[in-house]
This record gives structure tokens, sequence and C-alpha cells, in this order.
């Protein structure tokens, strides 16, 4: 489980800035985040800002889960306050920032009966690190400089909510993993120009193929080539033109590319 980014903990600042102090003070209380000290803070935004910061410190020094949990909750409190009160431009980038973090923001009701809730768009409530940091060291360990550096760019990226670039670089590290590993593993040629991905992937799986599957050997079309083909041809749209990916189309991009990658190198050992 990771802490919200310091990018989303900015926008949380910035919309929470809607509501008054009174009403902030209580929203900490109630979701726990802040014991009272926080009160001291010279305005809203430094208000907000104090707690949450201290929040990310118990989380980070101490591993306390709760305060996680506690920020989930107020976040939920300042997201109802902008859906009661009609709040929608604030509420829709609150809503596209906690995408990025791997949260979705749901509303319904209205007035006193307004709802928001945070829902994990993952399995745990955080995202990838483990996975992302497993693939990391395996490029760095194969030697696969090329490949690291623009994953680690990309998740740099998403991290920065930086989503059409994201997606950029992810497209390239898939296409460096692919041709190095058809260089190193099936006699594919380096001719030395660019864009080889669609050259160099139709070595590493036979069309029609059946399962299972062989270590070390090209996959059967059936049992992972056409997983790869597939994951291929997405990431060649939306890329790195602006305006064309938004935070949850670019953190499923990274959730794909991340586990094709990971069977890739498991299919084609050192």
């Amino acid at each position: 489980m990771n802490f919200l980014s310091t990018k989303t903990l900015g926008v949380i600042i910035e919309v929470a800035n809607e509501c008054s102090a009174s009403e902030l003070r209580n929203m900490l209380m109630v979701s726990e985040v802040s014991d009272g000290d926080t009160f001291k803070a010279a305005n809203k935004s430094e208000l907000v800002r104090q707690a949450l910061l201290d929040a990310r410190t118990a989380f980070q020094d101490a591993d306390d889960a709760q305060a996680h949990t506690q920020t989930l909750e107020f976040v939920s409190l300042v997201g109802r306050w902008l859906h009661r009160y009609g709040r929608d431009e604030e509420l829709g980038a609150l809503r596209e920032a906690l995408r990025s973090d791997g949260y979705e923001v749901q509303t319904e009701g209205s007035g006193r009966k307004a709802v928001c809730r945070l829902l994990a768009n993952e399995p745990t409530a955080a995202p990838l690190a483990p996975e992302i940091t497993a693939l990391e060291q395996e490029l760095s360990e194969r030697g696969y400089t090329e490949a690291l550096g623009h994953y680690q760019q990309a998740v740099q990226h998403l991290r920065d909510h930086n989503h059409a670039s994201s997606n950029g670089q992810l497209r390239a590290a898939l296409e460096s993993l692919i041709v190095q590993l058809a260089i190193d593993h099936t006699g594919y040629v380096d001719n030395g120009r660019a864009n080889q991905g669609g050259l160099a992937i139709k070595t590493l799986y036979v069309k029609d193929g059946r399962p299972p599957a062989v270590l070390g050997q090209p996959l059967p079309e059936r049992d992972g080539g056409a997983v790869l083909q597939g994951i291929w041809d997405i990431s060649h749209t939306n890329g790195s033109h602006p305006g064309l990916s938004d935070a949850q189309e670019a953190r499923t991009r990274m959730q794909l590319i991340t586990s094709v990658a990971q069977i890739l190198l498991r299919n084609f050992p050192v």
C-alpha cells in the first residue's frame, strides 16, 4: 500500500480550500486525521497541508496504515462537500488526481444525503509498487538498460500525472524489451534502425501455435502469443499526444505492460 502521491495531495489541498475553515476543521476531526495541533495553522491551505503531511510522515516513518485510512476518509468528506454544493470543476480535478493513484471517486445522492466514496481500482489499495520494483530489478540484472530507462521514465511520468508521456515511454520500454529478447533468444538481427518492434515481435511467438508454451521457445499464439501481440497493438494507440490519455487509461496501460513484460522475461530466462 502506498500513500497518496505528492501531486494528488496538492490537488486535495487546493480543492479543500473551497470549504470554510470551520468545515475543514470538522472534517479533520471526523476523519481523525488531526488531533487538534494542526488547527494552529495560519490559513486553510496550511491547515490541510500540515495535517496531510503529518499523516504521510506517520505512514512512512511509523508504518501507520491507519494514517492512510484516515486520509482517505478526509478526502471522501471533501469530495462529499464538493458534490453536495455542485462544485463540479473541483470535484473533477479531485477525481482525475485520485485516478492516478489508483482510486475512483463515486458520488451519489444530493443535499444532506450526498455521499462520496473512494474505491480502489486494484485489489490492493494502491498499486503496482512491488511489481514495478521487481521488473526494474530484473531489467537491471539482465543489462536491458534502455528498456529500464524508458520504463522508469514512464513510472515517473505516471506519478507526476503526465499521462500521455507515460504512455509514450511505456511503448518505448516494451519495444526495447521485445527487440532485446528477440536478439538474445531467437537469432533476430538488429538492423540498427528505429521502430523494429513490429518485426522483432513476430519472432517471439508462433502464429496459430497451440499450448503448452515451452520455456525459452517462442510463445504459442494461443498460450501467450496473442496476448503479447494484443498489448503491443494497443500500446500504439493514445500515445504521447497531449489530450489523448487520462489517468485511468494510463494506469491500466502501466498494469498491462508491466504484466506482459514479466511474462516475457519469465518465458525467456537468462
